[in-house]
């Protein structure tokens, strides 16, 4: 049935990202591998004023980085172009394939790389990533060849700030997120911190605040921050994305509206929304999202999703099954079009999406999406499963330990 509903929902919003846990883990990889927060080809977070290189680094290799690169951004270009035929345990690819399995079909017009420098050490980094700002790999010249600076995922991801300065994202648990400033080290082969908060439980159960200038997410080795953790959430990243070089050689403008049509967004704007609705959760630490299409789509789902089991590249395989609808409350449209949105209530309970969709695109292709949390920026995505596979399988996605 119709509704007519009112709803100023940030605040949970914000308890969707803090109480659901719907921030991931920033310390597993997506192989299931412990690692730092902070991934550097050296594990350990460096120390301030440690710059020790790990090679040596000549100015003169800066007059062909395109050449040097040239090897690495074409083998980027193949994961990206095809994320779902192949799989990776690489330092540097794995982000870079888990984004691009999220992006699905748009994965090489949302993705690309630029060769730049970075640190202002004359040498050119190649920084491969999303263009909507995150970072998933970073690359230096060493000796004339390639070496991996760090690496960023799904639960532990970086975004440039310009002169050199990363912004980092990332999360251990529901009660555990972290965000902080870092910056390349004068040879462009390292990271170092200038400032990390992060939330945690004190003694009593109540969420605090830290913050430190080593990147360590320990309380005893931090002190507690002059604020809430609402002011934590509501910090915002200086600075514009990276300009990327899409892998697609062209911005794709349009290509995401017409291969992914169905998007969605938390509902929290006051005001009278028509459209169908569905409650799945109205418990305390519920929110509501809104689904919308830019074009004709069938057979639209919700879908129950349960892990079942793990692949041994860290996919996970879901059980998913049709949710069944409160006929007296729920209504789903038949055909979904632009003038058909869909809200549904909800819960984000862990790390793992619980909740998905499916529908059939204006192709006839059946298309299959878990509905999960961003580690970046807390906003609500689509993650759409392997679509050479029957079963609905999620590429990399790693519970938090």
């Amino acid at each position: 049935m119709k509704r007519y509903i009112a709803f100023f929902l940030s605040i949970l919003v914000l308890a969707t990202m803090t109480a659901c846990g719907g921030q991931p883990a920033a310390n597993s990889s997506p192989s299931g591998e412990e690692s730092s927060p902070v991934f550097t080809t050296d594990p350990q977070i460096p120390e301030q004023g440690d710059n020790k290189p790990v090679g040596t680094k000549d100015p003169e290799q800066a007059a062909g980085p395109d050449l040097a690169y040239s090897e690495l951004v074409e083998r980027f270009r193949t994961l990206v172009s095809n994320p779902f035929g192949q799989d990776s345990d690489q330092p540097g690819e794995m982000g870079v394939l888990e984004a691009a399995r999220a992006a699905g079909d748009n994965a090489v017009y949302e993705m690309g790389y630029r060769i730049e420098d970075l640190s202002g050490d004359g040498i050119p980094e190649l920084a491969v990533g999303s263009r909507s700002g995150v970072t998933n790999a970073l690359y230096t010249l060493v000796d004339g060849k390639p070496e991996l600076v760090f690496e960023g995922w799904y639960r532990s991801s970086y975004v440039y700030m310009g002169d050199g300065y990363f912004y980092y994202y990332g999360s251990n648990s529901a009660s555990e997120s972290g965000q902080g400033v870092f910056y390349l080290t004068k040879n462009g082969t390292g990271l170092e911190c200038e400032s990390f908060l992060f939330t945690g439980l004190n003694s009593d159960g109540d969420l605090e605040v830290y913050r430190n200038e080593t990147g360590s997410w320990n309380p005893a080795e931090s002190e507690k921050a002059d604020m809430t953790a609402e002011d934590f959430w509501a910090l915002d990243t200086p600075g514009d994305p990276l300009p990327l070089t899409p892998f697609s050689g062209t911005d794709g403008a349009g290509a995401k509206e017409s291969r992914v049509p169905v998007s969605v967004q938390y509902l929290t704007e006051a005001g009278d929304v028509d459209c169908d609705w569905v409650t799945l959760y109205d418990g305390p630490d519920s929110c509501c999202i809104l689904f919308t299409t830019d074009s004709r789509v069938t057979d639209f789902t919700l879908l129950d999703l349960f892990a079942e089991d793990f692949t041994e590249t860290g996919a996970v395989i879901f059980s998913a099954t049709p949710v069944e609808l409160d006929e007296e409350r729920d209504s789903l449209p038949s055909v979904m079009t632009p003038d058909t949105p869909v809200a549904v209530q909800l819960i984000f309970p862990g790390d793992l999406p619980a909740y998905g969709i499916s529908y059939v695109d204006a192709g006839g292709k059946l298309r299959r999406f878990a509905i999960d949390v961003s580690g970046y920026d807390g906003s609500v995505l689509l993650e759409e499963a392997d679509p050479l596979e029957t079963q609905f399988i999620l590429p990399g996605k790693i519970p938090g330990s």
